[in-house]
């Protein structure tokens, strides 16, 4: 099992994966299973292992396009969206690799030589924003997959989520501690810069995770106090953005997972190790009580989540079952697709999103 306080600040990338995850065990069922298909591991590692190979890799290996056979990584799904442009990107933490899906479950590419990638963005022609965390930057891919188009530098942070505001064209990036291990963070970067036009933080979060803007500029992310106790909030003003400023809410999160605003403005927030995602429609000083409860049957440690474009579904990067499963929302229940063959996937976007 890996739960939230078994490990205390991070010692580096590694331990910062481990920040990210909460319990294993939350689950019901293993991880699915196909032919070829790499076995379940615990996406747990020691503080002790804070220094590993991947940062070796990516100095001798720089970012760049790969196709690779890969049967562990395919399965042939009958799919209304096969025909769709739309795609399932997967960063895997374990490989230090990043993997594009056709809606179908066909492996389209892999982009390789990150370190500690973790949380994934896109924006609505269909560029892919990773959180980079083990080099504290946040690397932007065009929609091939093959063109780094640019590097937004987050020095002195470890970066875990990063998302693009198509109105104010400012993109938010949540830092979930400092690489000193200060308090996490927002740093918001402005269109054609590689810096941080602010970095915004709160008393109420020693850590910051996950984020989604919605259509108003407003940036939404959670994360936890310095008590461990789940906080949510948000982020108003882009560039001249002061503070975080926390959304009290009236259910139980047990570890905070992935952020998203839905087409119709709600709030989506996955619990981790509740196994679910919880939707509200927030006002400015409360996300108030769901207005619908997700349950991910069978899933162990979901760390984030992105909806689909065309039909009722979210992707998860299930980080306990090392595996994306597709379930339906917001009804949820059993997945109705599954990829394997991951180590530790933490982050999951589908693109091109949508405005929200």
């Amino acid at each position: 099992m890996r739960c939230k306080n078994s490990i205390g600040y991070a010692l580096g990338g590694t331990a910062v994966l481990a920040l990210l995850a909460g319990c294993s065990g939350g689950g019901t069922s293993s991880a699915p299973t196909s032919a070829g298909a790499v076995p379940q591991q615990s996406a747990s590692r020691s503080a002790g292992s804070a220094v590993r190979q991947g940062v070796e890799v990516a100095s001798v290996l720089p970012p760049g396009i790969q196709i690779k056979r890969a049967p562990d990584h395919s399965r042939g799904f009958a799919d209304p969206d096969a025909a769709s442009t739309a795609a399932v990107v997967v960063s895997d933490s374990g490989t230090d690799d990043v993997y594009a899906y056709s809606l179908s479950g066909k492996l389209v590419a892999t982009i390789t030589g990150f370190s500690e990638p973790q949380g994934l963005g896109a924006d609505l022609q269909g560029n892919i924003y990773v959180a980079n965390t083990g080099d504290s930057n946040i690397l932007i891919y065009k929609d091939d997959y093959a063109t780094l188009e640019k590097t937004l530098n987050d020095p002195g942070q470890y970066p875990v989520d990063a998302a693009y505001d198509p109105t104010s064209q400012v993109t938010a990036v949540t830092n979930i501690i400092s690489t000193s291990d200060g308090p996490g963070s927002v740093s918001m970067y402005a269109r054609g810069s590689t810096s941080p036009c602010v970095t915004v933080s709160s008393s109420d979060f020693a850590r910051v995770y996950f984020g989604a803007f919605d259509d108003k500029s407003q940036f939404f992310v959670d994360g936890e106090n310095s008590s461990g106790a789940v906080v949510a909030g948000v982020v108003v003003g882009g560039c001249q953005a002061k503070t975080i400023t926390t959304l009290p809410y009236s259910n139980t999160i047990d570890f905070p997972g992935g952020v998203t605003v839905t087409k119709t403005h709600e709030i989506a927030i996955d619990d981790q190790e509740g196994a679910a995602i919880y939707t509200y429609m927030p006002s400015m000083s409360s996300l108030g009580a769901p207005v619908a409860t997700t349950p991910l049957t069978g899933a162990s440690d979901p760390v984030t989540f992105s909806p689909t474009r065309l039909t009722a579904t979210v992707w998860t990067a299930d980080a306990g079952l090392a595996a994306s499963n597709a379930y339906p929302y917001p009804t949820g229940g059993s997945p109705k697709k599954t990829v394997t063959g991951f180590e530790e996937p933490i982050g999951v976007v589908v693109t091109p999103v949508e405005r929200p």
